[in-house]
């Protein structure tokens, strides 16, 4: 472990190139909590637990700017940082200026095979899109081959699958991709390879992707564990008193609009007995319930949780007293 020296970045001046060095100045820079920038960069798969943490924080592939300023100052709630301050404390997540010709081949197969193919300073974004689908991966939401082909089709669906699998179609992608660049109208479904009838896809998205569901608010997802109806963090709770507070919300035993009540409800979560002083008649319902197999099973498909194309997750909007 070398010390560095940067001119252009005073602040980490002379520090020992760690992953906690880099990560404590960033947060400093940006006025939060260390806790946020690890939460945050874990979306990526970038974790000090991997063994190439480092690598993957220089490597403007792995980690493109363009991601990162929609994670930091836009999609997450808790985190709003303006971009001149996220573009300061780049410097220090980045360290020390490195060669990264053979970063990305070290963390990501995918874009060292692109880059083998169609060499090291190709951008990615001008690669043709059915050049890409061999090397597209649904489930990395992040990654630049998939920021790139959603820069290039938005929230069009244009992926077919495989039947019963999560694996790409390739040459049925294929064909509608280039379907739609010579002007035919979009579709829902297509024919796949093999025949059958196929859905389409937006980038990003797999056949019946499962996320949670919010536990006060039944058709709505959480993100990141946390409610994005009323942002309670649900993170920390387990599954069989979320699954007690969405049978609350069934018998009208509390109202998930009131806002004090739903605070009072996650303060006696903590105390398993005093909950049960509390809500006498839920928890009897919980056991009998529970017994049968009929608990809430507070999942549901990424499809479900789209909603319309105004109101993206179906939030409702009255009678919410916060």
């Amino acid at each position: 472990m070398s010390n560095y020296t940067s001119q252009s970045n005073p602040a980490t001046a002379n520090l020992p190139d760690t992953w906690e060095n880099r990560i404590r100045q960033s947060a400093a820079c940006m006025g939060i909590q260390v806790k946020d920038v690890e939460r945050l960069l874990q979306d990526y798969g970038v974790s000090k637990d991997h063994p190439n943490c480092l690598a993957m924080l220089s490597d403007e592939i792995v980690t493109p700017f363009g991601d990162l300023r929609r994670t930091f100052c836009e999609d997450d709630p808790l985190v709003k940082i303006k971009v001149p301050v996220l573009r300061m404390a780049m410097k220090c997540l980045r360290g020390p200026t490195v060669n990264t010709k053979t970063v990305t081949e070290s963390v990501d197969p995918e874009m060292a095979t692109l880059k083998e193919k169609f060499g090291i300073k190709v951008r990615i974004e001008d690669i043709e899109p059915t050049e890409l689908l061999p090397y597209y991966r649904p489930e990395k939401v992040s990654h630049p081959i998939t920021s790139a082909l959603r820069k290039r089709f938005g929230d069009k669906k244009v992926i077919v699958f495989k039947e019963d699998s999560k694996e790409i179609d390739v040459e049925a992608t294929a064909n509608y991709m280039s379907d739609l660049e010579q002007g035919f109208p979009e579709q829902d479904t297509v024919e796949s390879t093999d025949g059958s009838l196929s859905r389409l896809y937006p980038i990003g998205q797999v056949p019946n992707q499962m996320i949670e569901e919010d536990p006060l608010f039944p058709g709505q997802p959480l993100k990141r564990g946390r409610s994005i109806v009323n942002r309670v963090n649900w993170s920390a709770i387990d599954k069989l008193s979320r699954q007690v507070c969405r049978i609350l919300v069934e018998r009208n035993d509390i109202d998930p609009n009131d806002r004090l009540a739903v605070k009072s409800l996650m303060d006696s979560l903590k105390d398993v007995v005093e909950f049960a002083k509390t809500y006498p008649e839920a928890v009897l319902d919980f056991k009998e319930r529970k017994a049968k197999d009929e608990l809430p099973k507070l999942t549901m498909t990424l499809q479900e949780a789209s909603g319309t194309a105004n109101n993206p997750f179906g939030i409702r909007t009255g009678n919410r007293r916060y």
